[in-house]
C-alpha cells in the first residue's frame, strides 16, 4: 500500500476543503457586514444633509414671499388710489361739462331772441309777441359773437335755423337772397383770425388787402350769388383735386329756395309743404358746404329733435361719423367733418373717424314766453375736446368709453391733457371689468343759460354713460419687477450658501473617498482569492430592462443573459410627416435634417416632461410607448395627450421655420397612429446595441399610422376603451369608413381630441373637416391666413437676399479694408433709355481670381444696419405686392423658383480630383482657391452675382399680365412698342423692378449694394438683365442662339478667359431656366401642384377669351412633348455643365419618374382637373384676368414656337447675343 492510498489522506482533503470554504464564507459575511455599516452611515448622512438644504430652502421661501407680497400689495394700494382718484374726477366733470359748454351756447340764444325782440320793437315788458320780426332776424356782428361763443363751448359749428312756415315761406326765400351778405362778411372776418389760411391762396396782412380780398369774394360769392363749383376745390390748396380741370355738375352754395336733404347731397329738391321748415341761416364758421336754406328739419334725425326743441328743451343728438378723409373726398360728410376740424385748428386737418354730436338748442321769442320759440340753434361738438385737460399730465392710461344707449359706444385714451381715440365699440380690456367707475347723464340736468327758468336737456330716450377703466399701461406703470427682484436676491443668498454647503460637502467626500478607497483595496485582495456571483443574476427580467435603460449594463456584452422583458401594458404611438418627402426633394440636405432636429427635439423635451418613453426615429417617423420601464395604469390618457400636444407644437414650428427654410413648410402636417396592448421590449446587442419593441401592438399602431390622416390623432378600438375606462369617452368620435388594414382585415378606429369638453360630444372638429380635404382650396384663402403667408415669404426672401448682402460686404471689406456701403447721399442711380434685350450680351463679364479678396472670415460677423435691412424688407415687400394673384404665376412660385436656385447654387460643387498636388508648397492654400475658381467657372467666387440670380428669381415674373407674348401684344400694343415685340412680359418684369430698386427710398440698400461704384452696378444689371431674359423659352430666334452658344462655351477647345465667362453665363442662366420649371424635376406631389395650378390658370384664361385651344384638349399630350423636348434634355444639359455634382442625377431622376408617373395617370388627372376647372367656373364666372405665358402649341409639340412677331430694332441680335440658354 503506497503513501497515496492512505485512508486519511482523504479525510485531510475534506477537511482542509471545508476549511477554504468556511474561511471564505465568513470572509463575505465579514464583507457584507461592513458593507450594510457602510450603507447605514450613508444613508444617516445623507437625511442629515436633506434636512439641512429643507432647512435652508423653506426659509428663503418664506421670507420671499413675505417680502413679495408686502412689496405687491404697497404697489397695488398705489396703483388704486391713482386710478379711483383720476377716474372719480373724469365722471364728476361729466355733467359740469354739458351745463357749462352748452351754457354759453344758451347765452347766444338769448342774444338772438333780444334782437328778435329789438328788431320787432319789443321790450321785455311786452306781453306778447306779435310784434316780433322772425324769422326775419339778422344779427349784426354775429360771427364775433359767435368766435366767443365757440371758444368757450368748444363746439365746431353752428348754424342758426329760423322757424318758417308755410305762409311767410316766400318771404323768407326773397329775404334770404337779399341779405346774405354776412357769409362774406365772416369770411373776411376769418381771414383776420387766420382761420382760413387753408381755404385761399394767400392770407391778407393790412387793412387794404382785407378789403380787397372781401370785395373779391363778394363779387365771387354773390355777384353770381346761387351756383358754382363743387365747393371742396376751394378748400385747401394743400389737398386739391387733380390739377387737370374736369367739367362737373354745378354745386349750389346759395339756394333762393328753402330745399330737402337727400342721401347724396343732390341740390334743387324743393321743399315739401310739411311745415314748419327750419331753414340753415347764419352759420360759424363759414365754409363751403353750409348749405344756406337747406332745411334741417329734413334731415333722418332732424323731425324728431327739431320738435323736441319747439317744446322748449334742448335735443342732444347722437353720434355722428363718417368714413375718414379730407376735405377732397367725394363723402359730403366726411368733407364738411374735414373742413371744421382744419376751421378749428387753422390748418388742413384730416377727419379720423371721431364721433361729433348734433344739439339744438331753441330760441325763444322773448324772455318771459318759454313756450313760443321762434328757431333753433343747431350746433356740432366732438365729446373728446370736452375731456382734454381735466387730468393732469402725469394721469396716464385712463380708457374711456363713451356709450349712448341708442348708437353704441366709442372707446378713448386718455393721457394727462391729451384725448385719443381708440376705435368703435367698447374696447377696454375685460381684466378690469371690475374696476369699472360710470356715471349718466340724466334727462332732469338743466342748462343754465342765464335765463330765468334755464332748459332742460332731452336725450331721446337715448341717454349717454361715460366708463372708466384703466389700461394695461397703467397697470405695468405702478406694477413694477422689483418684488421679483428683491425675491431674486434672497434665492440668490439661499443658493450661494447651499453652494458654500455643498463645497464643504465635497471636500469631506474626498477625504471620505481615500478611505474607502483603502478599504476597497484591501477587500479586493481577499475578494480576488475567491469566486463570486454575478449580482444581475439576482434581477428580474423587468429590473434587467430598467438596468439597461439607465446605463447599468454594458450593451454589448455577451456573456450575461439576453436583456428582454413582456410588458403588458403599454400604448405605441407611431407619428409621421405628411408631405415631408415631396417637401425634402426641393430643399438641401442641410435644411432637411434643420427641421426633423427642431421638430423631434421639441417632441422629445414633451416626451420627458409626460414621461413617455421615445423608442427611435425612423426617417420621418417618431415612435414613442407609454407604461414602459415603469408600469402606467393611464398610459392610453398619457399618450394621446401626448400626440396632442405634439401636434399643436409641430403647428407653431412649421410657422416659425418657414422664415428659414422657405415656402410650403407650414403645409407640412403629422399623422398619429396610437395602439394599447402587450410589446416585447429588449436590447440588440451588436455593433450599434439599441433598444427595440417587438409584438402585434407596434405593428398595429404603425397600421394606424398609415390609414390615418393630416393633423388627426388615430386610434384602435383597444386604445378606445382604455379611454372609454379613464372616463375619456368625450374625447373619441368614431371614424365613419371602416379601416382596411393589411394583415388586419377590416378594423373599427376612432379619433381622438384630447381638446374637447364633456359638452362638444356632438361638434366635429374642424381639424377633422380640414383632414378630409383631399385638394387644397382654390380660391382665395382667408385674407388673415393669406397675408400671414406672404409676410412669412418675404421675411423667407429678405434673409436670404440679407445673407447674400453680407458677402458682398465682406467681400467688398476684405478689398477695400471697410466694413460698410457708401454714404446713402451718393448713391447711384442708373436708368437705361433702351430695352433690356438690347442689354443682353454673350457673356457676362466675371471678376479675375482674386486670392486677396478670399475672406476666412464667416459672413455672419458683418452687421448689416438695421435702415439697409428694413430698405430690403420694404423692397421685397413691394415686389411682392406687384405679383398679381394667378394661381400658377404667383409671388409663391417666385419664392419656389428661388428656393430651387439656392438650392442649385449651393450645389455648385468644387472639383474632388487632382488636388493632392496643390496641398504642398507655401503656396498651396492659394492654388486651390485659383483650381476652384477655374473649376467652377468663377461663379461661387463672386458674391454679387450670386445676388444678383437670385434677386432676377425673384422679380421674372413681376406683374405678370395673365396672357403669352403674342396675345400681350394684342392687349397692350403700347407695351409691345416699347419693347419692340420682343420678350415683352420678362422685359416689363425687368423694367419695374429696377425702377423700385433705383427709387430714392432704397438708396441705404443701393449704397450697401454697390458701394456706389457704377461698374458694381453695370455689372449687377448686366446679370439680371440675362437671367430674366432667359425665361423666355418660346422664341425661337432666341432659342438658335442659345443653342450655337452653348456649342461655342462647351467646345472641346481649352477655355479661356472670355470661354470661361461664356460657360459661366450659360451655368447661370440654366440655373434660372431649370429652377423655373422646377417642378417638373421635382418630388411627384410637387409636380402634381403645380401643374394642377397651372391648368386652371390657363383653363381660366381660355374661358376668358384670353387663349386660344382648350388646354383640356391636348394637357396630357402636351405635358409628355414638354418632358421630352425641354425638361429631360435640360436635366441633361445641367449634368453636362459638370458643376452641380449629384443634383444633376437628382433632376434627371425626377424628370424621368415624373414623366413616367404622367404617362401611366395623366389621362385621369386631367379628367380630374377639368372636372374641377368647370366647377370652379361655375362658382366663379367673373374673375379677374389670370396670367401665363405658356400657349397651347407649346404642350401639344415644343417645337412649334411662337414666331409670328419679330422686330427691327431691338430684336436685332447679333448671331453671338444671348438672351436665353435653350436646350
Amino acid at each position: 500500500m503506497s503513501e497515496n492510498d492512505l485512508p486519511w489522506d482523504d479525510e485531510v482533503s475534506v477537511t482542509s476543503s471545508h476549511y477554504r470554504n468556511s474561511t471564505t464564507s465568513k470572509g463575505q459575511q465579514e464583507a457584507s457586514s461592513s458593507y450594510e455599516i457602510a450603507k447605514q452611515e450613508s444613508r444617516r448622512v445623507f437625511k442629515q444633509k436633506v434636512l439641512v438644504l429643507l432647512v435652508l430652502f423653506l426659509a428663503a421661501v418664506a421670507v420671499s414671499l413675505t417680502v413679495f407680497f408686502i412689496t405687491r400689495n404697497a404697489e397695488t394700494d398705489e396703483f388704486e388710489q391713482h386710478f379711483h382718484g383720476g377716474a372719480h374726477k373724469l365722471v364728476a366733470s361729466f355733467e359740469s361739462i354739458i351745463q357749462e359748454k352748452i351754457g354759453s351756447i344758451g347765452s347766444l340764444c338769448l342774444a338772438f331772441t333780444a334782437r328778435g325782440m329789438m328788431e320787432g320793437g319789443v321790450n321785455e315788458s311786452t306781453t306778447t309777441s306779435s310784434q316780433n320780426k322772425w324769422p326775419f332776424v339778422t344779427m349784426d356782428s354775429f360771427h364775433e359773437r359767435a368766435a366767443s361763443a365757440r371758444i368757450l363751448s368748444k363746439v365746431l359749428h353752428m348754424s342758426v335755423l329760423p322757424l318758417v312756415t308755410e305762409e311767410n315761406r316766400e318771404g323768407w326765400e326773397e329775404y334770404s337772397v337779399k341779405n346774405g351778405e354776412w357769409y362774406a362778411e365772416g369770411f373776411a372776418y376769418q381771414m383776420e383770425l387766420l382761420e382760413n389760411g387753408f381755404s385761399l391762396q394767400g392770407t391778407a396782412t393790412d387793412d387794404n388787402a382785407r378789403a380787397r380780398l372781401l370785395q373779391d369774394y363778394r363779387r365771387q360769392v354773390l355777384a353770381t350769388p346761387f351756383r358754382s363749383r363743387d365747393p371742396r376745390r376751394r378748400l385747401s390748396n394743400t389737398t386739391a383735386l387733380a390739377e387737370e380741370e374736369v367739367e362737373e355738375e354745378p354745386f349750389t352754395l346759395f339756394q333762393p329756395k328753402i330745399f330737402e336733404y337727400t342721401p347724396y347731397w343732390e341740390i334743387g329738391h324743393p321743399a315739401a309743404n310739411e311745415t314748419p321748415f327750419f331753414p340753415v341761416w347764419q352759420s360759424a364758421p363759414v365754409t363751403a358746404l353750409d348749405g344756406i336754406n337747406l332745411n334741417v328739419r329734413s334731415f333722418p334725425d332732424g323731425e324728431e329733435r327739431l320738435d323736441i326743441v319747439l317744446g322748449g328743451e334742448f335735443a342732444l343728438g347722437g353720434f355722428l361719423t363718417a368714413e375718414p378723409g379730407n376735405t377732397s373726398s367725394p363723402d359730403y360728410s366726411t368733407a364738411w367733418y374735414s373742413e371744421l376740424l382744419s376751421t378749428q385748428a387753422g390748418k388742413p386737418v384730416d377727419y379720423g373717424g371721431d364721433p361729433l354730436i348734433d344739439g339744438s338748442y331753441p330760441i325763444f321769442a322773448n324772455f318771459n314766453d318759454h313756450n313760443e320759440v321762434v328757431g333753433a340753434l343747431n350746433f356740432q361738438f366732438s365729446w373728446q375736446t370736452y375731456f382734454q385737460g381735466i387730468l393732469p399730465d402725469n394721469a396716464r392710461g385712463f380708457v374711456m368709453v363713451l356709450e349712448n344707449a341708442c348708437d353704441g359706444a366709442y372707446t378713448y385714451v386718455i393721457n394727462g391733457a391729451e384725448v385719443f381715440l381708440v376705435g368703435s365699440g367698447d374696447m377696454h380690456d375685460p381684466e378690469f371689468d371690475g374696476h369699472n367707475v360710470s356715471t349718466y347723464l340724466a334727462d332732469s340736468l338743466v342748462i343754465h343759460d342765464g335765463s330765468r327758468t334755464g332748459v332742460k336737456i332731452n336725450q331721446r330716450g337715448c341717454p349717454y354713460a361715460v366708463h372708466v377703466y384703466p389700461s394695461q399701461a397703467m397697470f405695468k406703470e405702478y406694477h413694477t419687477s422689483m418684488p421679483v427682484v428683491i425675491t431674486i436676491c434672497i434665492l440668490f443668498i439661499f443658493v450661494f450658501t447651499a453652494g458654500m454647503f455643498f463645497i464643504y460637502d465635497r471636500l469631506v467626500e474626498q477625504r471620505q473617498s481615500i478611505v474607502v478607497s483603502t478599504a476597497k483595496e484591501s477587500s479586493a485582495i481577499v475578494q480576488s482569492l475567491f469566486p463570486t456571483l454575478d449580482p444581475s443574476e439576482f434581477l428580474s427580467p423587468n429590473q434587467r430592462v430598467k438596468s439597461y435603460l439607465s446605463g447599468g449594463f454594458d450593451k454589448n456584452d455577451e456573456s450575461v443573459k439576453p436583456i428582454a422583458d413582456l410588458f403588458p401594458h403599454t400604448t405605441v404611438m407611431f407619428a409621421d410627416l405628411a408631405g415631408f418627402t415631396a417637401w425634402s426633394s426641393t430643399r438641401d440636405p442641410s435644411q432637411v435634417f434643420t427641421l426633423l432636429q427642431t421638430v423631434y427635439g421639441e417632441f422629445d423635451c414633451i416626451a420627458k416632461r409626460r414621461k413617455v418613453f421615445k423608442v427611435e426615429t425612423i426617417g420621418d417617423c417618431y415612435v414613442a410607448v407609454a407604461g414602459l420601464p415603469n408600469p402606467q395604469p393611464n398610459h392610453a390618457v398619457i399618450m394621446a395627450r401626448f400626440s396632442n400636444e405634439c401636434r399643436k407644437k409641430l403647428e407653431v414650428l412649421v410657422r416659425k421655420l418657414e422664415l428659414k427654410l422657405g415656402p410650403d413648410t407650414t403645409d407640412l402636417s403629422m399623422r398619429f397612429g396610437l395602439h394599447s396592448g402587450a410589446v416585447t421590449a429588449g436590447v440588440l446587442r451588436g455593433e450599434r446595441a439599441r433598444f427595440q419593441l417587438f409584438g402585434d401592438t407596434v405593428n398595429t399602431a404603425s397600421r394606424m399610422e398609415s390609414t390615418g390622416m393630416r393633423s388627426m390623432i388615430h386610434v384602435s378600438h383597444a386604445t378606445a376603451n382604455l379611454l372609454v375606462a379613464a372616463n375619456k369617452g368625450h374625447w373619441l368620435e368614431s371614424r365613419e369608413d371602416a379601416v382596411m388594414a393589411k394583415g388586419k382585415g377590416v378594423l373599427n378606429t376612432f379619433w381622438v381630441f384630447p381638446d374637447r369638453n364633456n359638452s362638444d360630444k356632438t361638434t366635429k372638429s374642424t381639424s377633422l373637416e380640414f383632414a378630409q380635404c383631399s385638394k387644397p382650396p382654390v380660391g382665395d384663402p382667408d385674407a388673415a391666413q393669406k397675408a400671414e403667408k406672404t409676410e412669412r415669404l418675404v421675411q423667407w426672401m429678405t434673409d436670404l437676399l440679407l445673407d447674400r448682402l453680407k458677402q458682398i460686404v465682406l467681400r467688398r471689406r476684405t478689398v477695400q479694408g471697410t466694413n460698410h456701403g457708401a454714404s446713402s447721399s451718393g448713391a447711384i442711380t442708373y436708368n437705361p433709355n433702351d430695352c433690356p434685350l438690347k442689354e443682353v450680351v454673350e457673356a457676362i463679364k466675371l471678376p479675375e481670381f482674386d486670392y486677396n479678396s478670399m475672406s476666412q472670415e464667416s459672413p455672419e460677423a458683418i452687421d448689416i444696419p438695421r435702415h439697409v435691412a428694413v430698405q430690403l424688407h420694404e423692397h421685397v415687400s413691394a415686389i411682392a405686392a406687384k405679383y398679381n394673384d394667378n394661381p400658377f404665376h404667383n409671388f409663391e412660385h417666385a419664392c419656389h423658383v428661388t428656393m430651387a436656385v439656392s438650392k442649385l447654387l449651393g450645389r455648385v460643387v468644387s472639383p474632388d480630383i487632382g488636388l493632392d498636388a496643390f496641398k504642398k508648397g507655401e503656396d498651396a492654400h492659394r492654388r486651390v482657391l485659383s483650381h476652384i475658381h477655374d473649376y467652377t467657372h468663377g461663379i461661387n467666387s463672386d458674391p454679387l452675382t450670386l445676388f444678383g440670380i437670385v434677386y432676377s428669381a425673384m422679380i421674372h415674373d413681376l406683374d405678370h399680365h395673365g396672357v403669352s407674348n403674342t396675345q400681350l401684344m394684342k392687349e397692350d400694343p403700347s407695351m409691345a412698342k416699347k419693347y419692340k415685340e420682343k420678350s415683352i412680359a420678362e422685359q416689363h418684369s425687368l423694367d419695374m423692378a429696377w425702377s423700385m430698386l433705383m427709387d430714392d427710398s432704397m438708396t441705404g440698400l443701393r449704397a450697401y449694394l454697390f458701394g456706389n461704384d457704377k461698374s458694381e452696378v453695370l455689372r449687377f444689371r448686366q446679370v439680371v438683365v440675362n437671367i430674366v431674359l432667359a425665361t423666355d423659352i418660346f422664341d425661337s430666334e432666341l432659342n438658335n442662339l442659345r443653342k450655337s452658344r452653348w456649342a461655342k462655351a462647351f467646345s472641346e477647345s481649352p477655355a479661356t478667359s472670355n470661354n470661361n465667362d461664356m460657360r459661366a453665363t450659360v451655368v447661370l442662366e440654366h440655373i434660372m431656366q431649370a429652377s423655373d420649371v422646377s417642378h417638373t424635376m421635382q418630388h411627384w406631389h410637387i409636380y402634381q401642384k403645380w401643374n394642377r395650378r397651372l391648368f386652371l390658370e390657363l383653363h381660366s384664361a381660355f374661358q376668358q377669351g384670353r387663349m386660344a385651344a382648350n388646354p383640356s384638349k391636348f394637357w396630357f399630350q402636351g405635358e409628355l412633348g414638354f418632358f421630352d423636348n425641354y425638361i429631360i434634355p435640360l436635366a441633361r444639359k445641367l449634368k453636362e455643365c459638370g458643376v452641380f455634382g449629384v443634383s444633376s442625377d437628382e433632376c434627371l431622376t425626377y424628370a424621368l419618374q415624373n414623366r413616367a408617373e404622367w404617362e401611366a395617370r395623366g389621362k385621369e388627372i386631367v379628367l380630374n382637373l377639368i372636372e374641377e376647372a368647370e366647377h370652379l367656373s361655375v362658382q366663379a364666372p367673373v374673375k379677374s384676368p389670370v396670367q401665363t405665358t405658356y400657349s397651347a402649341s407649346s404642350f401639344s409639340s415644343f417645337s412649334v414656337l411662337d414666331t409670328s412677331v419679330s422686330d427691327s430694332s431691338c430684336s436685332e441680335v447679333a448671331p453671338s447675343l444671348d438672351t436665353d440658354v435653350e436646350v
